[in-house]
């Protein structure tokens, strides 16, 4: 007798249990978990944007934005633009006939950004270079050229 009741309280415990061991909540434990997944939702959304501007502002001092003027790419002769495009620096090299005769290497620019000088390789050499006064060239923005009327090695 006493076998029998240690097996029908084994039989009724594992009846209760069941669900729990078998790995099922209660529609109470679900509903829980939801809550706490909801709440654990709204306290790791990010701030709105509105909300973090408004903080920003309310921290930074009010500044003004860099005033630069607004300038078209520049042409003209080289020594009269101040700081040159970078692109400048790899542009193509005209004679006055309007003929590639070469590629910039370096353009020296003063503290103030004035282009002084060019130093041009010359096409068809190995290491040929020659340097040109910066206000002896010309400049083309548009098409990164630069035209030299008197410096460059004649041809043939």
């Amino acid at each position: 007798m006493h076998t029998r009741m240690i097996a029908l309280t084994g039989a009724a415990v594992l009846m209760l249990s069941g669900p729990a061991l078998a790995g099922e909540s209660t529609p109470a434990e679900k509903e829980a978990t939801r809550q706490l997944n909801l709440q654990a939702a709204q306290n790791a959304k990010p701030e709105l944007p509105q909300q973090m501007a408004a903080n920003n502002a309310a921290t930074m001092p009010l500044t003004a934005a860099p005033t630069e003027p607004v300038t078209a790419a520049p042409s003209g002769v080289l020594s009269s633009i101040i700081h040159p495009p970078s692109k400048v620096a790899t542009a193509n090299v005209l004679d006055a006939s309007g003929k590639t005769v070469g590629v910039v290497q370096k353009v020296e620019v003063t503290p103030d950004g004035r282009p002084t000088t060019v130093s041009v390789g010359i096409l068809g050499t190995k290491d040929q270079v020659v340097v040109l006064d910066a206000s002896t060239v010309s400049y083309d923005a548009h098409k990164n050229e630069i035209t030299a009327t008197s410096g460059l090695p004649s041809n043939g």
